[in-house]
C-alpha cells in the first residue's frame, strides 16, 4: 500500500525491471498512487484472444469488475492498450491514449478544476516523453 502523488519518476521506479513491485498493477485514484504490485482479478471471458497474456487478462478483468479505466503496457512490445467495461482497445498511440484518458477521467463540465486538468496533462506528457516504461 502506498499514498503518494502520481509522478513519472515514481512510476518509473515502481516499474523498474528489478524493483520488488515491478510485477503487478499500480492503483491510482484522484491523482494519488494508492498501491503497487497489486494482483488484479483475471477476466472469465472465454472468448478472449489466445495471444493475450496475464497482464491483459487482468486488465480486462479489473475493468469488468469495477468502473476503472485500466491502462496496460506490454512488457515485451511496449504496445499500449486500455480496458474499459470489459472491452479492450489495443495498439494505441500515445496521443490516442491521452485523448481517451481525458475523455474518460476528466470532468466534462466547465466547472472542472484547472489544477486537476493541468496535473493530468503534465503526467500524460511525461509518459509521452519517456515516462514510465510499463504502467497498468
Amino acid at each position: 500500500m502506498l499514498d503518494a502523488s502520481v509522478s513519472s519518476e515514481l512510476l518509473k521506479n515502481i516499474f523498474f525491471v528489478k524493483a520488488p513491485m515491478h510485477d503487478g498493477a499500480v492503483i491510482v485514484r484522484n491523482g494519488r498512487v494508492l498501491g503497487a504490485g497489486c494482483m488484479l482479478p483475471l477476466s472469465k471471458n472465454v472468448n478472449l484472444s489466445r495471444d493475450l497474456g496475464m497482464r491483459h487478462r487482468a486488465g480486462i478483468g479489473m475493468s469488468e469488475n469495477s468502473d476503472a479505466v485500466v491502462v496496460i503496457v506490454s512488457e515485451e512490445t511496449g504496445s499500449i492498450s486500455v480496458a474499459i467495461g470489459g472491452m479492450l482497445k489495443r495498439h494505441l498511440k500515445p496521443e490516442t491514449l491521452e485523448n481517451l484518458l481525458r475523455n474518460e477521467l476528466l470532468p466534462q463540465d466547465d466547472s472542472a478544476s484547472d489544477k486537476q486538468k493541468f496535473k493530468m496533462m503534465n503526467l500524460l506528457r511525461a509518459r509521452k516523453n519517456g515516462g514510465a516504461d510499463d504502467a497498468e
